[in-house]
């Protein structure tokens, strides 16, 4: 999947794991079996592919009690301007108009884990979320969570613009949930629609950005054509490979399960790891040991407990694997204190 800017999906991790820690739960829930350990969200370099924040996503959600809102409070900690050239390219944007096409038109780049598309009709216009890709879990976490970023955007861009006429659309009917998210947003919600959506009057369309600069756009805009060739044209099989792992807890897998799961053959498979610097065995240790670390660092558990977990037939292999790989035994290791902060002003 594509490697978004790591400023901006830390963020939203972060926010997710404020939102546990507000609620009275551990954030390192979150992160069970990703292979991140709580420090590594607060670095920017630490990568964070679609897979991982989805997984996140639903891990948080299972231990949250279940109410509406809890997007909304993540979007709210969201700018634009954290989200590298994606960002950039559609602050510098004309108007609106401009600046939805151009954040649909490089959504592999987004916030948003999923494409955004305008229908114009008549004097409305709405702009509809696909979703359809996600698990259904985190459906109105996701919708939620595009809908405050969305008016964060607005609200700088367009000050003083009345947005009380937005549409809420849902593509269900449940009554609680319409209730609660009227009440949070205080707009009109509509069940049954075709899809999620937002629905606001066309004329926002044309509203002009002061700040706007073409030339800086266009130069954004061939940023963001130069990324996506450069995804297109090396494909991160390494990362796919840990999300195989991880996925399927599949903590030896063979190289020919692998491959046939990315519909390639092993040779093709060991070529493109070659091309990126990496080789099989090296992706699936350091899958391993980063798990491991996080298991003892985060979920205090016995040195025999983590070994098993990850399918070693004895302790002695696993401490040895391990010590081998961090320089240090797993006894070693000693629990961490999550931070009770993550994100140091989510205003």
């Amino acid at each position: 999947m594509f490697q978004k800017n790591n400023n901006r999906a830390n963020l939203a991790i972060q926010s997710i794991m404020n939102i546990l820690e507000n609620n009275g739960l551990d954030p390192a829930l979150c992160l069970k079996d990703t292979g991140i350990i709580p420090h590594q969200v607060m670095d920017i370099d630490t990568d964070i592919s679609d897979f991982l924040e989805i997984k996140i996503i639903e891990q948080a959600l299972a231990a949250l009690p279940a109410k509406a809102g809890y997007g909304i409070e993540s979007g709210q900690s969201l700018h634009i301007n954290n989200c590298g050239v994606w960002g950039l390219a559609i602050l510098t944007s004309p108007d609106v108009r401009s600046a939805f096409e151009t954040a649909s038109r490089y959504s592999e780049m987004s916030i948003m884990l999923s494409k955004v598309n305008l229908e114009e009709m008549n004097d409305r216009v709405t702009f509809r979320l696909n979703v359809s890709h996600l698990p259904v879990s985190i459906h109105r976490f996701i919708f939620e969570r595009y809908y405050a970023t969305t008016l964060n955007f607005l609200q700088e861009m367009v000050p003083g613009y009345d947005f009380s006429d937005y549409r809420l659309l849902l593509p269900f009917s449940d009554p609680d949930y319409e209730q609660a998210l009227s009440q949070l947003t205080q707009l009109t919600v509509i069940p049954d629609s075709p899809c999620y959506g937002i629905r606001a009057s066309k004329e926002l369309l044309d509203f002009p950005f002061p700040q706007s600069d073409s030339i800086i756009h266009q130069h954004f805009i061939a940023e963001c054509e130069q990324v996506l060739r450069v995804h297109k044209q090396l494909p991160d099989h390494s990362q796919k490979i840990r999300d195989y792992i991880l996925t399927n807890k599949a903590f030896f897998p063979r190289l020919s399960d692998v491959a046939s799961s990315l519909f390639m053959s092993e040779r093709t498979l060991k070529r493109r790891l070659q091309e990126e610097g990496h080789n099989f065995s090296e992706i699936v240790l350091d899958t391993k040991m980063a798990l491991a670390k996080e298991l003892l660092l985060t979920a205090s558990l016995p040195v025999k407990v983590v070994a098993a977990r990850l399918d070693y037939s004895e302790p002695a292999s696993f401490i040895r694997a391990f010590g081998k790989w961090w320089g240090v035994s797993p006894s070693e290791i000693k629990p961490t204190q999550v931070p009770l902060r993550y994100l140091k002003n989510s205003a």
